[in-house]
């Protein structure tokens, strides 16, 4: 195959898989509108093809999202094969696989809320069933994943907003550090990739006038970092997360989850969050998300 009108900037394939109700067509909107060229629901074999004709009528075309669903299941079986021959492909080599996901009682919600049928679903099976179903066919796809992103956390206007803050940028030269502030009490994030602990610090929850306030507020990230301990942990833990990253983006990792918790996740977590996410950190494009901060 001919690739002499391959443009001199990288080539990015971004293919957006996962179970429905997750949020693809979401995110094909939001990618179309940050300078995608959006293909949604192309079958598998045709990829291939697909994209050497891009490179040949398009060249100035450089971002590049294929969106995969279940209802191809017939061709799943030959979708690791497709991506393997791809990632050898000279012009190819920047592909990388987003998978969305959600937890069985976010996706029963949003099927009932907006009363679409599932694709895999039919007269003899219940929901539940063909959202199991969906998840087994996709495993395979999703342990290969670039990017594992669970919706649960965002609504649909949140979910935009973070791919659009995500993918606006030249976003392929960064990682996609999502950093996470939750609470204990309501379990770990899922998907994480580094978590921290810092329910060992005084806790703001304490303090009458600073009960009600959350940690994105000044005088609480003042009280929480006004002590000694919280001074010497930050040292560390910034240091630790910078030498981490440096060593993730020379491996060649694109998306990188850090949570941080505190036993509500309001004050403390929040505080560290904020603060991390307002500093510099190496070849990192950094969101920041409040899991917890709006609970009781």
């Amino acid at each position: 195959m001919n690739h002499t009108s391959a443009p001199d900037q990288e080539f990015l394939i971004l293919i957006v898989t996962g179970l429905s109700g997750a949020g693809k067509t979401s995110v094909m909107r939001t990618l179309e509108d940050s300078g995608f060229y959006c293909v949604d629901n192309l079958p598998v074999p045709l990829i291939f093809t697909f994209l050497n004709l891009v490179l040949q009528t398009r060249p100035h075309t450089l971002k590049v999202a294929l969106g995969i669903d279940a209802r191809g299941q017939q061709y799943l079986q030959h979708f690791l094969e497709e991506v393997a021959k791809l990632k050898q492909a000279g012009p190819f080599h920047q592909l990388k696989i987003m998978f969305l996901k959600a937890s069985e009682e976010t996706l029963i919600k949003r099927f009932q809320e907006t009363r679409r049928n599932h694709p895999l679903l039919d007269e003899k099976t219940h929901l539940i069933e063909a959202i199991r179903e969906e998840m087994h066919l996709l495993e395979p796809i999703m342990q290969i994943a670039d990017i594992t992103l669970d919706t649960d956390i965002f609504n649909v206007h949140e979910l935009r907003n973070w791919v659009r803050q995500a993918f606006a940028t030249q976003h392929h030269r960064k990682m996609l550090v999502n950093l996470v502030s939750f609470g204990f009490k309501y379990g770990l994030p899922q998907d994480s990739n580094l978590v921290f602990d810092v329910r060992f610090l005084p806790n703001p929850y304490f303090i009458p006038e600073l009960k009600l306030l959350t940690g994105k507020e000044a005088v609480v990230q003042e009280y929480v970092f006004s002590k000694a301990e919280a001074i010497s942990y930050w040292q560390l833990l910034f240091q630790f997360i910078s030498t981490t990253l440096e060593k993730y983006y020379e491996e060649g990792r694109y998306f990188v989850t850090i949570a941080i918790g505190c036993t509500g996740g309001k004050h403390r977590s929040v505080s560290f969050v904020e603060k991390l996410g307002n500093t510099s950190l190496p070849n990192a494009n950094i969101l920041v998300h409040h899991r917890d901060i709006a609970k009781e």
